[in-house]
């Protein structure tokens, strides 16, 4: 523990500061600002990325589908018949080919009483048209080609490659297993989840481009932060086929004024598939950034000779088998052209894929960099006392945004540890459940 930083026992966040780290989150996502990640770094919550995610990344909601879920008056389907397909749709045993498209309309006055819905824009802002693969891969291009404002994606899972443009043409390799940089996480589907959790949505059956659908409505009373963060009202509209999330439909202060439509079009599953699917062609005369981020796959064994320690993993992984393992010597948050600090003897390891996947890293760091220089940075966290599991007695937190899957951090003889998870739940047992693997 560092002797220069020693926060109280429960370093409990006052209401008003929860509120304003709350908010800021909020406005951050709103505008799609970077904030202080630097626009090249991969994957880590940009339009393209929100583009792609649409499109399939919403089925993160089957993570609480079986929460929130009641069979409706007009219903045809049950709960658990929605949360299989759900779970199918995750799976992407065919590929799935589409284009997104986004409409939106003034959400007109804000009414008296109503603090705003500071996240009533689209986290969508460009249409698009994508690609996934059935092995991880994906990419998302701006439409129209020829569009000035671009933000342009790829990820090809064979060759560990992601490519990115935005003015700038970035390819980045050894890329780190805990950071989501390989569809169809995203933002908005952690958007989506947050939304309808313990909510109590109404399921119809509908149609949608000639598909057989599910409609899911779910509304929030104003003055709530709910409210606040994603409008009065909001419907999904789930492919009965093969489970994925199709549109979103958002309200912001009327719900009967619809504020935004995202919409997923021209659905296309099954058809092949080549690596110039998964590249963003690269023009001539542009700018490149080629950014080594320096992960190593190695065996678990060999990891401790390495960076120095023997890892910490999970011997509670909820059923997901360990999927990728990797660590680096010293890696950067971004690319070094960006200024960034380099970060030293990291161990990643992630287990399942897609949306339901669960990450573990850990790192050599100091206690004050524990709620400033993690995931849990910009958003609001309680503290945790844990009694059982390696973080006895040492300071942990578990994020308490809605608008993100579960993020948990603590500080442990040296490392920051840090968990992404779909529920604070996971997040937290997973924890429990660390061990030094030898």
């Amino acid at each position: 523990m560092s002797a220069n930083y020693s926060p109280p026992p429960t370093r409990q966040l006052p209401p008003d500061r929860l509120e304003q780290r709350r908010q800021h989150l909020l406005a951050q996502i709103a505008t799609n600002h970077p904030a202080r990640w630097w626009p090249g770094m991969p994957l880590r919550g940009n339009p393209a990325r929100h583009a792609l995610a649409f499109a399939a990344a919403l089925v993160v909601v089957g993570a609480v589908v079986g929460i929130v879920f009641t069979r409706g008056g007009t219903s045809t389907a049950s709960a658990a018949e929605v949360r299989a397909k759900l779970a199918e749709g995750l799976r992407f045993r065919q590929s799935v080919r589409g284009e997104f498209s986004v409409r939106t309309q003034s959400p007109g006055q804000r009414p008296r009483g109503f603090a705003g819905c500071v996240n009533c824009t689209p986290l969508i802002p460009l249409p698009a048209r994508f690609v996934i693969g059935t092995d991880g891969s994906y990419s998302s291009v701006t439409l129209p080609l020829d569009a000035k404002k671009r933000d342009d994606i790829a990820y090809n899972a064979a060759t560990g490659v992601e490519t990115r443009f935005f003015g700038i043409y970035i390819r980045a390799f050894n890329l780190d297993p805990a950071s989501v940089t390989y569809g169809p996480e995203g933002r908005l589907g952690a958007w989506v989840q947050g939304a309808l959790t313990d909510r109590d949505p109404e399921i119809k059956n509908t149609t949608y481009e000639g598909r057989p659908a599910w409609k899911l409505t779910v509304t929030f009373i104003p003055g709530q932060n709910l409210a606040d963060a994603y409008g009065v009202r909001v419907d999904v509209v789930v492919d009965q086929q093969t489970g994925l999330v199709l549109q979103v439909t958002q309200y912001a202060y009327d719900t009967e004024r619809w504020t935004s439509i995202e919409s997923v079009h021209d659905l296309e599953l099954g058809a092949p598939t080549s690596a110039a699917d998964f590249t963003v062609p690269k023009s001539a005369g542009t700018r490149e950034i080629v950014w080594d981020v320096r992960f190593r796959h190695v065996p678990v064994a060999a990891a401790a000779a390495i960076v120095g320690y023997p890892p910490l993993l999970p011997t509670n992984t909820l059923g997901r088998a360990r999927s990728d393992f990797a660590v680096a010597k010293t890696t950067n948050l971004a690319p070094p052209e960006s200024g960034s600090p380099a970060v030293h003897d990291v161990v990643s390891a992630r287990y399942g894929d897609g949306p339901n996947s669960i990450t573990v890293s850990t790192r050599r760091g100091r206690l004050n960099e524990l709620l400033t220089n993690t995931s849990l940075e910009g958003s609001s966290a309680r503290p945790l006392k844990l009694t059982r599991g390696p973080f006895v007695g040492d300071y942990a937190y578990v994020s308490t945004d809605p608008l993100r899957n579960a993020r948990f951090a603590a500080y442990h003889q040296g490392l920051l540890v840090q968990i992404a998870a779909p529920s604070a739940h996971d997040a937290i047992t997973v924890a429990e459940s660390l061990q030094a693997a030898h």
